[in-house]
């Protein structure tokens, strides 16, 4: 009984953090999207997947961190105390959005993988200059330029492709590529398609969209301070655009292409590629007819500590308030056992 009690408690818990921090995050998107516009592509993409992601953090960490916890150092191991309904019903439904996000992601490593294998068993590895990751030129008539993996990342592209492109065009698609690599978006698109919220959720389920693109900007920005010419990374995604192009075997591939495309029907396919391209070709030229690329090269070399900055407050701020935040911890659950 008294693990049984453990295990329907944090997933009762896991439910009711992870539910309530949802709704608090699409309503912040809705509050605060008109600021979105004013910031650059990597800020946008990195706020989008902060506040998408966030949900799913604190419901592992409260329920990891605290709940879990706290139940082992105060509950007697003889404790007798019988789940009620409410309990039992914020369990269940708990481990149905555990189990969900478990065979979720499980389906999207086996497709990227068995895709991953399907490419490398009809394609001859390439040695590019500057390129420190495996690249392959892959047969077939897939316009397929992508890169796949998250701890091992791999390059894959068309036959086709590096035919149509010029040495400059390929070295600007790649640097693209590699920009995706660094922000690590195959690992993000790995949870956000994993965490994909409800269609009810309105602006937070349509947000993965607006990342996509984000991210994609950000890319191309990442590949000029490279040294990729603008022109060069336009004229690659005009190219590539123009090829007859075949969709994924499936969206649930977690890979970034030069060109991403989903599941959808190939008209609406069109309609938001089109639309994708076009926002990036026009980023693209303001880049190009401005300043700002000369600013970005400047930058480029430059690390981020930010991210490992916030984890190490992060974590020093846990160990710091855990013992004292046990004990409250405690009574809450107890609220919610009775």
């Amino acid at each position: 009984m008294f693990y049984a009690l453990a295990l329907v408690l944090c997933l009762a818990v896991l439910f009711i953090v992870l539910a309530g921090s949802s709704v608090l995050c699409a309503l912040g998107l809705i509050t605060g999207k008109r600021f979105l516009r004013f910031l650059s592509p990597g800020a946008h993409a990195n706020l989008l997947f902060t506040v998408r992601a966030l949900p799913i953090f604190l419901a592992c960490l409260v329920t990891l961190g605290f709940v879990l916890p706290a139940f082992l150092r105060f509950e007697p191991r003889s404790s007798h105390e019988i789940m009620g309904l409410r309990l039992l019903t914020l369990g269940g439904l708990g481990a149905l959005v555990a189990a969900g996000m478990a065979m979720r992601s499980w389906r999207i490593i086996r497709t990227t993988h068995r895709a991953q294998k399907q490419w490398r068993s009809h394609s001859e590895r390439l040695q590019v200059k500057g390129v420190d990751l495996p690249v392959y030129c892959a047969a077939g008539p897939s316009p397929l330029l992508a890169v796949t993996g998250v701890f091992r990342p791999r390059i894959f592209i068309a036959r086709t492709v590096m035919e149509k492109l010029s040495s400059g065009e390929l070295f600007a698609a790649i640097a693209h590529e590699l920009a995706h690599v660094s922000a690590l978006d195959n690992l993000k698109q790995l949870i956000l398609k994993t965490t994909e919220p409800p269609q009810w959720l309105g602006l937070l389920s349509k947000s993965d969209a607006v990342w996509l693109k984000a991210s994609e900007m950000a890319a191309d920005e990442g590949a000029l301070t490279r040294g990729a010419s603008a022109l060069d990374l336009s004229s690659a995604l005009v190219k590539v655009a123009g090829i007859s192009r075949q969709g994924p075997a499936s969206d649930m591939i977690a890979a970034s292409h030069l060109l991403p495309v989903t599941g959808l029907p190939m008209k609406e396919l069109l309609m938001k590629e089109q639309s994708c391209l076009e926002m990036r070709a026009d980023h693209l030229r303001e880049l190009l007819e401005g300043e700002r690329q000369g600013q970005m090269r400047r930058r480029h070399g430059h690390r981020n500590y930010w991210p490992i900055f916030s984890l190490t407050l992060l974590v020093l701020g846990y160990a710091i308030c855990l013992n004292a935040a046990l004990p409250w911890t405690h009574e809450i659950l107890e609220l919610l056992v009775r």
